[in-house]
């Protein structure tokens, strides 16, 4: 019996290496030595996204591991959901939720036109009716989200190793918390380095808006010891702490969850961000090009 969430194989898969200008970033996709269909997507030289092409439900990158953690504690497996994600990359995630979670309504925004295009020819990316890519600022296309219509809101878009900054103000988290259903979650991917100030700024941005707000690392990151990713979530509900931790226990890359005064001793007086003049309406935004 096939494994579930796997796709069919090509009588051959490419073990050629590729490289092209996007739009905004130098990309290369490197398949691996004796197995081409796990690929590596590299931006500008920074290792960007794992893909496997054969089974989509595997997440190789340890934040990608978290946030498909959000997505199974969310919804049960084959439970659809609805899903916006800001940032495509790889599009590594939105295939993991339409194989565990099939009907499953997503939305990608992306602004690289020419890093959908590798996606679709070279990751694996298959836009489909419940799958839909839109070439638009991504906080245009969560402006014109519906109150109430998200499950899940994902935040994983950079330009080189920064979140543009209108995509982490407290515009931004209210827009979120406007799109999300009153048990949505939204999950924002931060890369950062100590004194770990851009998470501090965001978490304590993203409290203005949600009631709850969470954040998944490595120990040594949550002591401002050393850099890499962190997961910040955010809800108007109670987060499903408990079940996310002894998630981020299993794996090569084990995490902590920590929430409550844990958080507020890691954020420490970091203040808000908020708009610039003009963050509020993002410029180039085509309302044309929006769902």
């Amino acid at each position: 019996m096939a494994h579930r969430g796997r796709t069919a194989a090509p009588a051959r898969w490419s073990a050629e290496r590729v490289e092209r200008q996007t739009d905004l970033a130098w990309a290369q996709v490197l398949p691996e030595s004796g197995r081409p269909w796990r690929r590596l997507l590299r931006l500008d030289d920074e290792d960007c996204s794992h893909v496997d092409l054969r089974d989509p439900t595997n997440l190789d990158f340890a934040y990608v591991r978290r946030l498909g953690d959000v997505v199974d504690v969310l919804a049960p497996r084959g439970a659809p959901i609805d899903a916006l994600h800001l940032g495509g990359g790889g599009f590594t995630l939105p295939r993991y939720v339409a194989a565990t979670r099939p009907g499953s309504r997503q939305v990608v925004a992306e602004v690289d036109a020419g890093l959908v295009a590798l996606a679709r020819e070279h990751l694996g990316l298959r836009p489909s009716p419940v799958l839909r890519v839109r070439h638009a600022d991504a906080r245009a296309v969560l402006a014109r989200r519906g109150p109430a219509s998200a499950d899940l809101v994902v935040l994983d878009a950079y330009v080189g190793t920064e979140i543009p900054a209108h995509l982490v103000t407290t515009g931004f988290a209210a827009t979120a918390r406007r799109a999300l259903r009153p048990a949505g979650i939204l999950a924002a991917n931060v890369i950062d380095a100590p004194p770990m100030d851009v998470t501090r700024e965001l978490a304590a941005t993203l409290g203005t808006a949600f009631q709850h707000v969470a954040l998944v690392a490595a120990r040594k990151l949550v002591r401002r010891r050393q850099g890499g990713n962190a997961v910040l979530l955010a809800s108007l509900r109670p987060l499903p702490v408990r079940a996310l931790a002894t998630r981020a226990l299993r794996g090569d890359a084990p995490a902590l969850v920590i929430d409550g005064p844990d958080l507020e001793a890691f954020v420490d007086g970091a203040r808000p961000s908020h708009d610039e003049p003009a963050a509020a309406s993002p410029q180039g935004f085509d309302p044309g090009t929006a769902p």
